[in-house]
């Protein structure tokens, strides 16, 4: 699936604002924190992120383009226009960034001087020159961040998403790799051909702990995090988990029927999933799965206080006291009696 064009991400943003949920906000939040997430992006990645952010910024709250700004200013090298927006901005907005050496003035030269005073100087200060010029490049080599997530700002963009609308949750997945790029693949899943086929098993039996167990394994997400996948009353989580999964469409159709009664009850709503599993591309399911995979040491302490099975909770609710026992010198036919 190519990028989307500028006109078709205007567009996604007007549904929310056509259904009186602006999804702006959410949306340049989630693209943010991934963005600053990679050190280094390529020209046209800064451009995507650029064009899409000043759109955006055009129509957010102050809140919101502070909390911009804050992540920015942190980036070693932040898209330059995003930034002489925001510096431009109100004083809280732009506080952050003023100190920013993207925006610091080069090295002011000395006087006029003639032009072979120069050209001598030139020669000899060139060397001198070439350290500060060589220094992003010690940043480099690291631009793979797979397993390096920052688990708060992981944590901050599951519950964003999973709190989200139907429309923020279609808008942030159809344009989560416009921040966040990543090669097919390059996310560690088990793409196993067998695993659709347990998924589907777990799903048609009804087996929602076992179904559970199979994302937080094919997926190497924490087990807690799976849960809240299955749980999830909308059936977006599920069709990025197979998207990134690679399971065949017509699997796809069978889980999200069999998944949640919340999502099958309605043929509309599986039909509109399909859609998405279809619109999505496969680095935006990867995206998602990559911070959930980041949520691991976080996910692994909430588990503490979790039940660890589907109805702990209600077990839990009965009385713990086992049914009186019949005394052994108690004849049979006594308790007959007593139930008649």
């Amino acid at each position: 699936m190519k990028t989307p064009s500028l006109s078709s991400l205007n567009g996604l943003a007007d549904i929310g604002l056509r259904s009186g949920v602006d999804m702006r906000p959410t949306l340049i939040r989630v693209l943010t924190d991934l963005y600053v997430q990679k050190l280094t992006h390529t020209a046209d990645e800064e451009r995507h992120y650029t064009e899409l952010a000043l759109r955006l910024l055009d129509g957010v709250d102050t809140p919101t383009r502070a909390a911009v700004a804050a992540r920015l200013a942190k980036h070693l090298a932040p898209p330059l226009r995003v930034i002489q927006y925001l510096v431009n901005d109100l004083p809280e907005i732009a506080a952050p960034l003023r100190g920013h050496a993207l925006l610091k003035p080069p090295a002011q030269s000395a006087e006029p001087a003639p032009i072979e005073t120069v050209a001598a100087a030139a020669e000899e200060t060139a060397p001198m020159e070439s350290p500060p010029a060589e220094e992003p490049i010690e940043h480099a080599p690291v631009t793979d961040l797979r397993g390096a997530m920052d688990s708060t700002i992981a944590g901050e963009l599951n519950d964003i998403f999973f709190t989200a609308a139907e429309q923020e949750r279609r808008l942030i997945l159809l344009n989560l790799h416009v921040a966040a790029p990543l090669s097919p693949g390059q996310v560690a899943v088990l793409r196993d051909p067998g695993t659709g086929q347990r998924l589907e098993a777990a799903a048609l039996g009804n087996h929602r702990e076992d179904l559970v167990k199979q994302f937080a394994e094919a997926l190497r997400i924490p087990r807690e995090q799976a849960r809240r996948i299955v749980r999830d009353d909308h059936g977006e989580p599920i069709v990025v988990a197979v998207k990134a999964l690679g399971i065949p469409r017509d699997v796809v159709y069978r889980l999200l029927l069999f998944v949640n009664p919340a999502v099958g009850h309605s043929v509309e709503r599986v039909h509109a999933l399909a859609m998405l599993y279809d619109e999505m591309t496969a680095q935006a399911a990867e995206g998602m799965v990559a911070i959930w995979q980041a949520l691991r040491g976080d996910a692994r302490s909430m588990a503490k206080h979790q039940p660890l099975l589907w109805n702990d909770e209600r077990s839990r609710a009965r009385p713990a006291a086992a049914p009186a026992r019949r005394p052994l010198g108690t004849p049979r036919t006594s308790i007959r009696r007593e139930v008649s």
